[in-house]
């Protein structure tokens, strides 16, 4: 982690922990905004995600508060309202409030209290990583312009690309961060290969991606191969409705096709050719056979972790240099994406 001189006191806070639970086998997300209806709500102050078995996973969201009046009681009430909204596993509040009527009550209501004594040990103890930068330094590397659309401001983008990993941690936000991919390659590649707020974005949102296809697999392991890669295909398909919920609104689609005056322009045939033929052409088969085979969903959770490490990484590795089992993700998405991976790899 880079240094922290120019940090608040909280944001060291998250930092320390962000390390320690990076340590302990999280994949760690800072400053993760929910949103309702377009209405920014709050931000959950680190998100947590663990792969406990082949079939279990844990979200976790945390609360950060290194204040002289934590306000602990009322931190846990806060804290635990949100996991029950966000439909996560468990939440864990982290204070300046050493008092053991704190930790009972937390307890008592299912939220883990990580109290002063034990943040302060976390903030001078952790082994701060001098290989890893800050978030504040990564959303400072963002400052620049869009090659490809200038009206793109790249931490909006970043910031968006993490709260699909609250509303959507399913086919739905696969398919959203896939398309996100496409553009940052050709970002890329517009840069000539030069582009490093890109670069950064591409490690962390391919992370996103795997951390979302985990997630949606966990469902799937008990099932035969066969089995398991038509599932893929169908979510990478059609979403996380499947095919029969898309077929409803395709047919809706058309039957609005049929009422409207414009008929003479599109015949409900031909539109409905039309659909079933990008849809039989888009190509899922290629990451559904990938993905379904046992060997490479065991190994999703760590490349997630690989792929993360790397977007904070001081000194960026390029996509040429990076390790076989990367150049792996990184070639299958172009092949997906029909991107000449000679061109990023």
């Amino acid at each position: 982690m880079g240094s922290q001189h120019h940090l608040g006191k909280g944001e060291v806070a998250e930092e320390a922990l962000r390390a320690y639970f990076l340590s302990l086998g999280y994949f760690v997300v800072r400053s993760v905004p929910f949103s309702y209806k377009g209405f920014d709500v709050t931000d959950v102050d680190l998100w947590l995600y663990l792969k406990s078995t082949s079939l279990t996973r844990e979200r976790i969201c945390v609360d950060v508060k290194r204040k002289r009046t934590p306000q602990a009681l009322e931190r846990i009430f806060w804290i635990k309202g949100l996991r029950e909204v966000l439909g996560l596993d468990r939440a864990i509040v982290a204070t300046t409030d050493n008092r053991k009527e704190t930790r009972d009550f937390g307890a008592r209501h299912g939220v883990i209290v990580l109290p002063g004594e034990f943040l302060q040990r976390i903030i001078n103890g952790v082994n701060i990583n001098s290989n890893r930068i800050t978030e504040e330094l990564f959303i400072q590397d963002l400052n620049t312009k869009s090659i490809l659309d200038g009206r793109i401001s790249w931490p909006r983008f970043y910031r968006e690309s993490k709260a699909v990993l609250l509303n959507a941690l399913n086919f739905n936000g696969c398919n959203l961060y896939l398309e996100k991919i496409r553009f940052l390659i050709e970002e890329y590649l517009a840069s000539n290969r030069t582009s490093l707020a890109s670069l950064r974005l591409l490690y962390i949102l391919i992370s996103y991606f795997l951390i979302a296809v985990d997630y949606s697999s966990r469902l799937l392991i008990p099932l035969d191969f066969n089995l398991r890669k038509a599932c893929f295909a169908e979510g990478f398909r059609y979403g996380a409705a499947g095919k029969e919920r898309a077929k409803e609104i395709i047919d809706d689609a058309l039957y609005l096709l049929a009422s409207s005056s414009n008929t003479g322009l599109f015949s409900r045939e031909k539109f409905e050719q039309e659909i079933i033929s990008q849809l039989t052409e888009y190509p899922a088969e290629i990451l559904a056979d990938f993905f379904a085979k046992s060997d490479n969903l065991k190994h999703l959770f760590t490349l997630a972790r690989d792929f993360e490490n790397l977007a904070f990484s001081q000194s960026i590795t390029m996509p040429h240099e990076c390790p076989s089992h990367i150049k792996g993700i990184l070639g299958l998405l172009c092949d997906f994406l029909r991107i000449d991976r000679r061109k990023i790899i």
